[in-house]
């Protein structure tokens, strides 16, 4: 009887080990993770000679700045969304006498929060002197792009 008594609490231990390891090599080939981390790109393809674009990014606790990108340049940032489910990050763009400032990232809602749970999430922005384009794939083609956004 006591030599049953000596493995009973390592087979209860077993169960728990046996999900956390399948959990882990969930994670460890990207099929799903308990934390997605979203990254935004926002992608200058403005014509040559014309003024640059002034991009400002924040959410409530945090404030990217205010970034400068000539044609071609680009600017990323990522970000693991709270327990709560509220972060919001919000950009406002200049470009000469046209600006537009929206929401890039809300959960439940917007553009790249309605994103599939428990995934990694890619949201490449695109200014286009025609207006302001999202692809929803980590790397776009310009087949991947839509329309979202005019210049105001």
């Amino acid at each position: 009887m006591s030599l049953k008594m000596a493995y009973y609490p390592y087979s209860k231990i077993l169960l728990p080990l046996l999900i956390l390891s399948l959990i882990n090599i969930i994670q460890i080939t990207n099929a799903f993770t308990l934390n997605p981390k979203f990254t935004e790109r926002l992608v200058s393809d403005l014509p040559q000679y014309t003024p640059l674009l002034k991009v400002h990014c924040q959410s409530k606790d945090d404030d990217l700045g205010v970034r400068i990108l000539k044609p071609g340049d680009q600017f990323d940032f990522s970000f693991h969304v709270n327990f709560a489910m509220t972060t919001l990050f919000h950009c406002s763009f200049l470009w000469g006498k046209k600006h537009q400032n929206f929401d890039v990232f809300k959960p439940w809602g917007g553009y790249c929060g309605n994103l599939k749970m428990f995934q990694n999430g890619y949201c490449t922005w695109l200014m286009k002197d025609s207006g302001i384009f999202l692809a929803l794939v980590r790397n776009p083609t310009p087949y991947d792009f839509q329309p979202v956004y005019a210049w105001l």
